[in-house]
């Protein structure tokens, strides 16, 4: 986790790569497709899980998704520095986006088990309190070096960077080598192996779960096959087909973990978790915003932005662990959600200077990615730990689309309206889904859930 903390401002996708579409000439749309497939590719975890269910495939598959995120931030340095056409860099930014959404969830998946194969519950918030809390120091030392790299400003002192493109070069190559550590110590990790292992369930039981990431991965080409400042008119066009074929998408996932769903608390869960999901999206246009709150390109800000973002997890997040020794799964949820909501409304009224604290309260909200799947494993078999984790990485993908969707507000109403109404519109749409997740929680979650039902037969 450290070493995810300290490439994040490569591998935590949205803010730099807007930045960098951005700087390539796109418009807001297309300057969100990055974090928009990275949160549609979390699907992947839960086919990679069925491909590989047996407890000990987990520590190469661990090492196989790191190897994935350093060869593709090699590409996208490699085709900065031979100075390729935008439109192949832009191309080469999305796919980074779509690799690391695939291979980082599933990591972060295994990672869970880890935890839940190998941690008592009651112990657990030690170990969430160390891996997020101090893991973010190794975040912010990677933030100020982005700093370094693409210029800018970090307290009162400027750095002038390196220029366009070696400062983006530099900033995706380090990143490979740091994954590629990861890499090799993913197979070092320490899994007590079970008394039984679940045979693989048959592809007929999984088809369900296919043709969702097929019908994803074809509204994701419609999305990007949409030319640069277009305007899509009439029902029967691209966008509205995409989306269709989103909600087809997850209508599919949805029958392929009908058991899972079949269960009251965590099906309340999922749907909270996907309202404050729908957060995790909005960073690629609090970092667009810049150029109106604080007058310059939004690359001068991306470092600094990540600073802040990273600063504030260490001390929420060694206080959320603490408090989750104390209180109970729940309280995690409502807190970060609570912290995402007060990011938007603060980046609704701040101007000037003052904008940049919204980047560090989201950071600390961004946690709910840490207590929202606790939450779905404490109410969770430990047999069914692996499906249940593979499910927790596909609720981003309902979420991804609001990311299109804030970026297209963004050019609907800029024209009429302009553009800073426009962004602070997009930051109250993603504050109203939030709240929403945080009263179903208050009104239909039990505090400490309990697991419950046959579930699965274990495999995923």
């Amino acid at each position: 986790m450290g070493l995810q903390y300290l490439s994040a401002p490569v591998l935590y996708v949205g803010i730099t790569q807007a930045s960098l579409c951005q700087r390539l000439g796109t418009d807001n749309r297309v300057a969100n497709l990055p974090a928009t497939f990275f949160f549609a590719m979390t699907a992947m975890p839960a086919l990679i899980a069925w491909l590989f269910p047996h407890v000990r495939q987990l520590k190469p598959v661990l090492s196989l998704c790191y190897a994935a995120m350093a060869i593709v931030m090699a590409f996208v340095a490699l085709v900065l520095f031979l100075q390729a056409p935008p439109s192949l860099v832009v191309a080469a930014v999305v796919l980074q986006g779509a690799v690391c959404g695939a291979a980082g969830p599933t990591a972060t998946a295994l990672l869970w088990e880890v935890i839940g194969r190998g941690t008592d519950e009651s112990r657990r918030g030690v170990v969430l309190g160390l891996a997020f809390g101090v893991g973010p120091i190794l975040a912010v030392i990677g933030s100020l070096g982005q700093v370094c790299l693409l210029g800018g400003e970090l307290f009162g002192h400027k750095f002038s960077g390196l220029g366009y493109p070696n400062g983006f070069v530099w900033l995706f190559g380090l990143g490979a080598p740091v994954m590629a550590v990861g890499s090799l110590l993913g197979g070092i990790c320490v899994v007590p192996p079970p008394e039984y292992e679940h045979p693989r369930k048959p592809i007929a039981d999984v088809m369900s779960l296919c043709v969702g990431l097929a019908l994803g991965f074809a509204a994701l080409a419609l999305f990007f096959s949409i030319p640069s400042g277009s305007t899509q008119t009439g029902w029967l066009n691209r966008s509205n087909l995409g989306f269709a074929l989103l909600v087809g998408a997850s209508l599919a996932v949805i029958y392929h973990f009908r058991d899972i769903l079949s269960q009251r608390t965590l099906l309340i869960a999922t749907v909270v978790t996907i309202l404050v999901y729908s957060g995790n999206t909005i960073p690629s246009n609090m970092n667009l915003y810049s150029e109106f709150a604080l007058g310059d390109a939004p690359e001068k800000f991306a470092g600094l932005q990540n600073t802040l973002r990273f600063s504030f997890k260490v001390a929420t997040g060694l206080f959320l662990g603490w408090l989750l020794t104390r209180t109970n799964p729940r309280a995690g949820i409502l807190t970060t959600a609570g912290i995402f909501v007060m990011a938007q409304v603060w980046a609704i009224l701040a101007t000037g200077t003052a904008y940049l604290v919204a980047f560090g309260i989201f950071g600390a909200g961004e946690l709910a990615g840490v207590y929202c799947p606790n939450y779905i494993l404490s109410a969770s078999r430990k047999e069914d730990y692996r499906r249940a984790m593979a499910f927790v990485t596909m609720l981003m993908v309902p979420a991804a689309p609001t990311g299109y969707l804030y970026g297209a507000i963004v050019d609907a109403l800029k024209g009429e309206h302009g553009a800073a109404f426009a962004f602070r519109t997009s930051f109250a749409v993603a504050a109203t889904l939030i709240l929403a997740g945080i009263i179903l929680a208050l009104v239909a979650l039990p505090p400490k859930p309990q697991p419950t039902g046959s579930g699965s037969d274990g495999a995923p």
